[in-house]
């Protein structure tokens, strides 16, 4: 009897286990571009370059970015603010920039350059990934053009695209990329340049670190849609939800 129990239980769990799964959130419209959470780091390969971001994207449209990068000359840390598209906030060691908007270049291009190969990869979106599946393109002839709003990039071909995506839990993917695109060297030499990427995204909730009460004190201020060129002092006892508003308001004068 204790024998006949003992299978009858194994039987229970065996038809329970797929009831007990862990159910996935990504709602079947999303799109790679559209994770509340990316966490992207980028090897440039035989450059001494290394980078770790790390991205959060605000249901109100707003952006920020936790800057780790390494180079042959030093280490660059901080935090940097998109509002609006209109105006940068940035505090830590990139903060010490005169001019931010070139502090977010290179995360900003980066971050779209892995949603566009995504894209490219697997245009049925995050949703169409669970089990481990293999990436892989290549294009001779034309370049991969890239537009983040604050940068663009040319990839000069032939390029193409290795690697891996899975799902790493609920709402949750993760990637391993490795990219190749010529560059043309001097005197009509050409080399091959590749980027290594591995990271992850959440598509769960907005988990956006800053509320809008968040005071400004501490962080350096520069507005890209009034044409600034350096970052200043933000006025005293600025918060998050008031320079919104103050964008919001250049996004829509009053007549």
């Amino acid at each position: 009897m204790k024998q006949r129990g003992k299978k009858v239980g194994l039987l229970l769990l065996a038809l329970l286990l797929p009831m007990l799964a862990v159910s996935d959130t990504v709602p079947a419209g999303k799109r790679w571009h559209e994770p509340f959470v990316t966490l992207l780091n980028v090897e440039f390969v035989d450059t001494g370059f290394n980078a770790r971001w790390e991205y959060f994207h605000c249901g109100c449209g707003d952006i920020l970015v936790r800057v780790e990068q390494s180079a042959p000359d030093g280490v660059l840390s901080g935090e940097l603010l998109l509002v609006d598209g209109q105006a940068i906030a940035g505090r830590g060691m990139v903060a010490l920039s005169a001019d931010l908007e070139p502090m977010l270049q290179a995360p900003s291009i980066m971050m779209h350059l892995a949603f566009v190969l995504m894209e490219r990869a697997l245009p049925a979106g995050p949703a169409s990934v669970s089990e481990r599946v293999s990436l892989e393109l290549d294009e001779s002839e034309l370049p991969l053009e890239i537009n983040s709003g604050l940068a663009t990039g040319s990839f000069p071909a032939p390029w193409s695209l290795r690697g891996e995506a899975w799902a790493s839990g609920d709402g949750q993917r993760r990637f391993e990329l490795q990219f190749e695109f010529s560059n043309p060297a001097l005197e009509g030499e050409v080399s091959t340049q590749r980027f290594n990427f591995t990271g992850g995204q959440d598509y769960r909730r907005d988990s956006f670190p800053l509320t809008g009460a968040t005071p400004l004190e501490g962080w350096k201020l520069q507005w890209i849609s009034k044409g600034e060129t350096a970052a200043s002092d933000p006025e005293p006892g600025l918060t998050l939800e008031q320079l919104r508003a103050q964008a919001l308001a250049l996004s829509n004068p009053e007549v």
